[in-house]
This record gives C-alpha cells, sequence and structure tokens, in this order.
C-alpha cells in the first residue's frame, strides 16, 4: 500500500495482482509502444515532483525506444516491466512504476486530499475496510497494562476514523503502548495524522506538509486535541515497531512523531518511500504510478525518501516485539506497587531478555 493521492486507501494502492494469462497475452503494436512512451515521457516531465528527474527520466525511455529496447516485450506486462526498470534505472524511486490494468481508467485532476471521492469507489472501499476492519488487526492488553495495537494500513480517513478512534480510546488506559507497523504499506496522511493526535497533548502539533509541484500547492497536517473520546496522551511511553516492509504513510507516522521525539522506533529502517504518487493512464491497459508530491518534516526540513526511517532501536524485525515489550516493561515496573504483580512482570521481563 502507498500514499496516494488518488485512490488513498487501501483498495486504490495494493500491489499489483497479475491480470488473466488470456489478458496477458494480448501484444501491443510498434505504435501503441510508441505512443505509451511518448504519453509517459509527456507525464514524468510535467509531473513528477522534481522536474529536472521527471525531464531525466522523460529522456530515458525515449532512448530506449529509439534504440528498439521495447521490441521484445511481447506483452503489456512485460512492456510495463521493462517500462518500470527503465525509469527506476535513471531515477529510484520506489513509488514510481508502470503497472498492467485491464481497462485503466482515465485520467482525473488531481483532488484535494480533502475532496470527497465518487460514490461508488467510496461503496466499494467502505466494503472492503469493514472486510479488513479498517487495517486494525488487534488490540491487545498485555502484562504490566501494556496495550499491543497491530495496524496494517492507514484506511482512507473519512471511511476508517470510527475504527481508529475505537481503537485508540480502547488502548487509552495503558500504562504503556506498542504500535505494530512492521506489515503496514501506507495509505491516507489524514489517518496518520487522526491516529497520531491520541498520542499527543492539548496543542495542536504541526506534524507535516506535503508539497505537490505541478500545482504549486502544499497541504498541511496538524493534530487534532478534539479528537473523540480518550486519549493516550502526550507522556506514557510509546513504541513503534518498525520493518523494511514498513512504507509509505507508515513511515510518515514514524519519520514525524520521531522528529518531535514522541516515539521509541523498534526495528529495522523503513522501506524509504516519502512521494505521494497518482496514477495516469499511458494506454487503455497501462497505468503509470508517479510521484507527484513531496513529503515535508518541519523539524528535519526533509524525509525519509530512499533511506528510510532509522529505529531508535535497532533489532531483526522478528525480534522487534519482544525488544519493545521488554523495554515497556522496564518503564512500566516502578509503577507497580503490588508486590505479587511485580514479581510476575519481573519474571516476564526476563524471560523477555532471555529471548533476545
Amino acid at each position: 500500500m502507498i500514499l496516494c493521492v488518488i485512490a488513498l486507501p487501501i483498495a486504490g494502492a495494493q500491489e499489483q495482482r497479475p491480470a488473466a494469462t488470456e489478458q496477458q497475452s494480448r501484444s501491443l503494436s510498434a505504435a501503441d509502444k510508441a505512443a505509451a512512451v511518448d504519453l509517459l515521457a509527456q507525464r514524468l516531465s510535467d509531473k513528477y515532483v522534481f522536474a529536472d528527474e521527471g525531464s531525466k527520466m522523460a529522456a530515458a525511455v525515449r532512448d530506449h525506444l529509439l534504440k528498439g529496447d521495447y521490441e521484445k516485450a511481447a506483452t503489456g506486462a512485460e512492456f510495463a516491466g521493462l517500462l518500470t526498470t527503465h525509469i527506476q534505472a535513471a531515477h529510484p524511486d520506489k513509488h514510481l512504476s508502470i503497472r498492467y490494468a485491464l481497462n485503466a481508467p482515465p485520467d482525473r485532476p488531481r483532488p484535494s486530499l480533502n475532496q470527497g471521492m465518487p460514490a461508488e469507489m467510496r461503496q466499494r472501499i467502505t466494503d472492503m475496510g469493514q472486510y479488513l476492519n479498517f487495517a486494525f488487526e488487534k488490540v491487545e492488553r498485555l502484562p504490566g497494562n501494556i496495550m499491543y495495537l497491530k495496524l496494517n494500513g492507514f484506511f482512507e480517513a473519512d471511511i476508517g476514523k470510527a475504527a481508529a478512534t475505537a481503537a485508540m480510546n480502547l488502548a487509552a488506559n495503558g500504562n504503556a503502548m506498542i504500535i505494530d507497523l512492521r506489515e503496514n504499506r501506507g495509505g491516507d496522511p489524514r489517518m496518520v495524522a487522526h491516529v497520531a493526535s491520541y498520542l499527543l497533548g492539548d496543542h495542536k502539533v504541526h506534524l507535516s506538509d506535503i508539497y505537490f509541484r505541478a500545482e504549486n500547492e502544499t497541504n498541511s497536517f496538524w493534530s487534532d486535541p478534539a479528537v473523540p473520546g480518550a486519549r493516550f496522551g502526550a507522556d506514557k511511553p510509546v513504541y513503534v515497531l518498525t520493518s523494511g516492509e514498513t512504507f509509505s504513510a507508515a513511515e510518515d507516522f514514524t519519520y514525524n512523531l520521531q522528529a518531535i521525539k514522541r516515539i521509541t522506533v523498534v526495528g529495522e529502517t523503513t522501506g524509504g518511500g516519502a512521494h505521494p504518487v497518482q496514477p495516469f493512464r499511458i494506454d487503455p491497459n497501462l497505468v503509470a504510478m508517479i510521484p507527484v508530491g513531496r513529503s515535508i518534516n518541519l523539524i528535519t526540513k526533509g524525509d525519509w525518501e530512499g533511506s528510510g526511517v532509522k529505529p531508535d532501536v535497532a533489532v531483526a524485525a522478528d525480534k522487534a516485539m519482544t525488544k519493545a515489550n521488554a523495554l515497556a516493561l522496564r518503564q512500566v515496573l516502578p509503577k507497580i506497587s503490588n508486590p505479587r504483580e511485580r514479581t510476575m512482570l519481573e519474571k516476564k521481563l526476563a524471560e523477555l531478555e532471555t529471548a533476545l
């Protein structure tokens, strides 16, 4: 899943699924390929977040076309793969790809992040959200009243906020919180701000901006002290688990809360995708996913593109939960007055530390 400015939710950002074999076998003519390359080059030049790099990628695909490098692509899927390889070679960007998609929808203007979506899309995404519990896989109370929340995506905010509110309200009374983003591939930056608001105080915090090159427009994201229900607040410890698969909006959440020293990041360096994308049709069955904006943190003045978010406590992803649980217990233990409970938690801590 990716931070995407059109089809922000999970449904609009899933990894490409292979189409039926008979559909993939449809060949493209030389004229079809030339037209697709020309349109791709135009979109890269006009829309890619960095103008110079967009022009460089446009020149690269045109050069490959002139050299006949696309003649060997027998199917649309193979052609899409070659185009992706060539633009990534010219300028690596993990959000940038060409996808084979049957009956690709026509281009739409990039909407404001606050603009509603078509009713049909909204219903489809709502149905998927309900099936996936809006990506909230688990909320669990661990020994020591440590709350564990596994969140596998930042669902479209207008649809998923109620589920996020319920999960964060349930976790609000914990002594510490562990938020597991190891399988979170991104989503809606508005949902990022909504969830982050439960971990902050009574004053609005400017979390980040997203700048869109083509429109010369900046969208700002702030915490909201008035989110519904109980907040976990700004003072109790929060640990965020990461892996190399943590990507896009999940990195947005991690990077910006790390920058204000609100969380401790435990695990691996994240995937490194900070540029929101917009889809452009370059052929009836080909879609170019082009990064059209960039995230900007108000403290670092930069983002995590290409480098990922570095953990505060580096540990293999499969050990991250054990490590964070041990760290949280060490924070919680001094607050436990019941001797029996304290002994039990000390035993649990010893078991966790032995397992590391």
